[in-house]
């Protein structure tokens, strides 16, 4: 039986519109933190005051960058664990346990694989009910979405896992350039996956409304065969 994930994806949609908000606030923070140490370097004197009072500023932006991505990292796991149980009660090639989809993201070596995996073939199991249970033209499925969410999610964990164990031994300039480059991926991969979260939304209501529709006609039936 099939229930109902509109909730559960209005909600993602929020966190995903906040942690772009707060991704580009923490990028901008970076930038304009790169100036000041690149004037400095060119002997621009700075008030003690405007520093303490950036500092602040950069430190509650990182916090709320922090709180934005559990919130959406959380957001998504219910979703996407309500997703691939719905899709697989209509599909037994979909044979992964439903636990893998929240216990994946907390084993080692899993964590960077199976989360991927699982979204993969739930998609593609929900493009190909669509396409032998309709004639609906959906929007083509581009694969490279989700291989590109998955490709720049590994690089920002390396990139993150470097900047910290880099950070007392090289120059201040380069570990702010390096947090540039990984809030910027980060912010190209949040786009990727809101297009790809968009196009799967629509399958969903669709499968969703069509087996409901099934549903209906065999308790008509019924009726029928009662009478």
């Amino acid at each position: 039986m099939l229930l109902s994930n509109v909730s559960r994806g209005d909600a993602l949609m929020v966190a995903i519109k906040l942690l772009i908000i707060s991704s580009v606030a923490s990028l901008n923070c970076l930038l304009i933190q790169h100036n000041i140490y690149t004037k400095a370097n060119l002997g621009v004197q700075y008030i003690n005051k405007d520093l303490v009072r950036f500092e602040t500023i950069n430190f509650i932006v990182t916090i709320l960058n922090i709180v934005a991505g559990a919130f959406f990292l959380i957001v998504f796991i219910v979703w996407f664990y309500r997703a691939y149980v719905n899709m697989q009660s209509l599909d037994t090639r979909l044979h992964d346990s439903k636990y893998w989809v929240v216990f994946g993201w907390l084993i080692p070596v899993f964590n960077l694989v199976m989360p991927y995996r699982l979204l993969n073939k739930m998609t593609i199991s929900a493009v190909s009910y669509i396409h032998k249970n309709t004639t609906t033209r959906l929007q083509k499925f581009r694969s490279y979405w989700i291989l590109l969410i998955w490709i720049s999610f590994l690089l920002i964990y390396l990139l993150r896992i470097y900047q910290y164990s880099m950070a007392t031994r090289i120059d201040v300039m380069y570990i702010i350039e390096l947090g540039i480059i990984i809030n910027a991926l980060s912010l190209l991969t949040l786009f990727v996956f809101a297009s790809y979260f968009n196009f799967y939304r629509k399958m969903e209501a669709l499968i969703y409304k069509l087996e409901h529709e099934n549903k209906e006609d065999n308790a008509n039936c019924i009726e029928l065969v009662r009478e």
